[in-house]
Order: C-alpha cells, then structure tokens, then sequence
C-alpha cells in the first residue's frame, strides 16, 4: 500500500504583539490625526474606557466608538494614503525579526501562510501582499459614497471570528496541519483549532 499522503502545512499569524512588539491600530489613529488633535479627541471616550478597566464595557463595544470617533467621514483615498505612509514610515519599524524570520521559515517550505488580525484591513491587506501572506484577514472598516462611515462591515476579527475568516478562506480547517502563531486571548479560538500551536513561546 501506499504510504498515506501528509496533509499541507498551514501556517496563521496574528499580528499586534505576535508579529509586531505593540498594538499599533490606535497608533494608526494617531499617525492620522496627530498625537494633539488625537490625544484631545479623546476625552468624550474616557467613560468607556473606564468602563473597560471597570469590567463593565466590552473591550469590543469600546472599540466601536473608537472607531466612529475618528474614522468617520475620512475619505477612501485619503484613507489609503494614510495607510501606505503608515506602513513604510511607522509600521516597519514594530516588527519583530524574529517573527518574520518565522514567517520566512513557513514559506521557503512552500506552507501557506494566513494573517489573521482584529486590526483592519486597510493596512494588513497592503502589508500582508508586502511580504508574501497568501491570505490576510482583519476587521473591515464599513464604507458608503461619501467614504468611511464610522461603523464595521461584520464583526470584529477576533476569538471565534477569526476562525470563521481563516475557514472562509482555505476551508475545511481538517484538511490541514495547523501552526499557529498568538499571544492574547483574542486568539485562544484559533490556537485551540491549530495542531501546532505557539502562544507567545515561539522564539
């Protein structure tokens, strides 16, 4: 007989504090309003975030009025260019090393790789093509014709979530062997569904 096929090696990655050294979406924010404009734009959020540390508001339901406060009304190409800069100037220089030597570990053995992230799409897409992800998940920022509305399209790319969007788009998860890659319980989901999986302890 035949010795049974080894299934394909799929490698996922979380971003903020996995493949960088910090979170880096409200930094984004900041990069676009700048540190003052910013920093006074968020007084009217203090209860929320005291309710955070309280115990009494979802982290995820803070965030969504984090988002509406300064994305709102932001035009797409205005957008994209924030994004592009924020890439080259900010973003290049929270990586960690030693994670994208990892990520060029998986992929010089021919792995599929998949970046799976709450931070938004708007910068992971362009990152992720940059550096070789064949695929990359993150939170979609909903839009309209007057540009970003301050809302999400779907959910929060996080716990459950994430694995729903890595199955979306490799499928049946069965059909692999896993190694993924987190550090927070945002990817608890996602670690429990890998047969190789690293929290924090891969370096």
């Amino acid at each position: 007989m035949q010795a049974e096929r080894s299934r394909p090696v799929l490698a996922v990655f979380d971003f903020d504090g996995t493949l960088t050294d910090r979170h880096t979406f409200w930094r984004y924010m900041r990069y676009i309003h700048g540190p003052a404009k910013f920093w006074l734009g968020m007084i009217p959020l203090l209860p929320k975030m005291a309710g955070v540390l309280l115990g009494v508001v979802p982290l995820m339901q803070a965030r969504l009025a984090f988002i509406e406060r300064y994305l709102k009304g932001l035009g797409l190409e205005q957008e994209q260019e924030h994004a592009r800069y924020f890439i080259s100037e900010h973003l290049a220089l929270w990586l960690r090393p030693e994670a994208l030597r990892r990520l060029q570990w998986h992929q010089q053995r021919g792995h599929v790789t998949a970046l799976v992230s709450n931070s938004p799409e708007n910068y992971l897409q362009p990152w992720g093509r940059l550096v070789g992800f064949d695929h990359v998940c993150g939170t979609r920022l909903a839009s309209d014709k007057r540009g970003l509305n301050g809302a999400i399209d779907g959910r929060n790319c996080v716990e459950q979530e994430k694995v729903a969007r890595l199955r979306a788009c490799v499928g049946d998860l069965q059909h692999y062997d896993i190694y993924a890659y987190g550090d927070s319980s945002g990817d608890a989901a996602l670690l429990e569904a890998a047969t190789t999986p690293f929290y924090r302890n891969w370096y």
